[in-house]
């Protein structure tokens, strides 16, 4: 009857809505314990929360959203990736840095000290994020993420010596003969040694990244005992690039003359020295293993710090850089900045492929 004939209808469009449905999503893949990955592949005392090898690209994409010992190393990283894009174009290109356009020569610096930040957040996130591809793109991406660090450490010094170098008295080869004079009663001129520091900054300041890399991409080998002592002792010798504003404080009072440089200048290495102790001593996970996989092992806590060093370090070079904008010093030069970089990029590149074409590093 007509009832029947509706009720068939109705069951073949029941089915036919079941054909056109989608299937389900893949469940996510079950995670792994530390004897069940590579050894490459397991951090020190993190027993279980692992993806396993060979994932796909979506399957990594996903796994942001999944209790793994590696959703929080991203996470801790590309939120400041997001707040620094943010910061960085209000200054660059909506003119928060002064009534100066993008292109204006002064931003240079700035420019090169910009892509340091974003691409150390961006690289290590990526690392972080695919390093289940296969153990040889985790091994690119980590390497990458060596040289994104030392990319950054030489953009910091670009910053520094165009807009917080100039400005010390200890750079000024007046203000510190006559500091010697006082202090030590000698007659000297500081204009040669000062003249030479002005000269060799950037030189050496690229020849320690490069050296920085390469140190770091050793350090992956299987015959090195302590690679994360290793790598935290490496690059924190681009440090050393800064003494001159360590040295002012000590000499000069910086403190009364540059409060905002003093006070966040000397915060920054506090977060840089808790930071550096995470990531050697493998505290808290060290102390009680399995308990911080997936929430509150060293990497996220050191990942955390180094952004918080950041973040106060992009606070005083956006205030030296309106000091800059009154007064000039030097003007920037594309050789002397953008070239820089381009430079220190093509070296880094080549010592990355150095170590990706060896393939025992012992």
């Amino acid at each position: 009857g007509p009832g029947a004939g509706r009720g068939s209808s109705s069951m073949r469009a029941a089915e036919g809505d079941k054909e056109e449905a989608a299937p389900p999503p893949p469940r996510p893949a079950a995670l792994l314990r530390w004897d069940e990955v590579p050894e490459d592949f397991v951090e020190c005392f993190i027993l279980s929360g692992y993806r396993r090898l060979h994932c796909s690209a979506q399957e990594c994409l996903a796994s942001v959203l999944q209790p793994t010992n590696e959703t929080l190393n991203f996470w801790t990283h590309f939120i400041p990736l997001l707040l620094f894009l943010s910061r960085f174009g209000r200054l660059l290109l909506l003119r928060g840095a002064g009534d100066v356009p993008f292109n204006h020569p002064a931003l240079l610096p700035l420019w090169c000290y910009a892509s340091g930040v974003l691409l150390t957040f961006a690289m290590s996130c990526t690392a972080h994020l695919f390093s289940c591809l296969s153990p040889r793109l985790r091994a690119t991406f980590f390497y990458l993420d060596y040289a994104s660090i030392s990319y950054y450490g030489f953009a910091s010094t670009v910053a520094y010596s165009y807009y917080l170098l100039p400005g010390l008295s200890l750079l000024d080869a007046g203000a510190m003969s006559r500091y010697v004079q006082q202090r030590l009663g000698w007659q000297l001129d500081c204009s040669l040694p000062i003249a030479a520091y002005r000269v060799l900054v950037l030189p050496v300041a690229l020849a320690l990244a490069v050296g920085c890399t390469a140190a770091c991409c050793r350090s992956r080998a299987a015959c090195c005992a302590y690679p994360f002592a290793v790598r935290t002792f490496v690059f924190a010798m681009p440090l050393s690039m800064a003494c001159p504003i360590m040295l002012e404080s000590l000499l000069f009072d910086l403190r009364a003359r540059n409060p905002t440089l003093f006070v966040y200048f000397y915060r920054r290495y506090f977060w840089l020295l808790v930071a550096a102790f995470f990531n050697v001593s493998k505290i808290p996970e060290r102390i009680q293993p399995g308990l911080f996989d997936i929430v509150g092992h060293s990497h996220q806590l050191f990942h955390i710090f180094t952004f918080l060093s950041i973040y106060d370090q992009v606070h005083y070079v956006e205030d030296g850089l309106a000091e800059f904008l009154k007064a000039p010093l030097a003007a920037p030069t594309y050789l002397g900045t953008v070239g820089y970089m381009l430079l220190l990029t093509v070296c880094l590149a080549v010592v990355v492929r150095r170590f990706l074409n060896v393939a025992d590093l012992c």
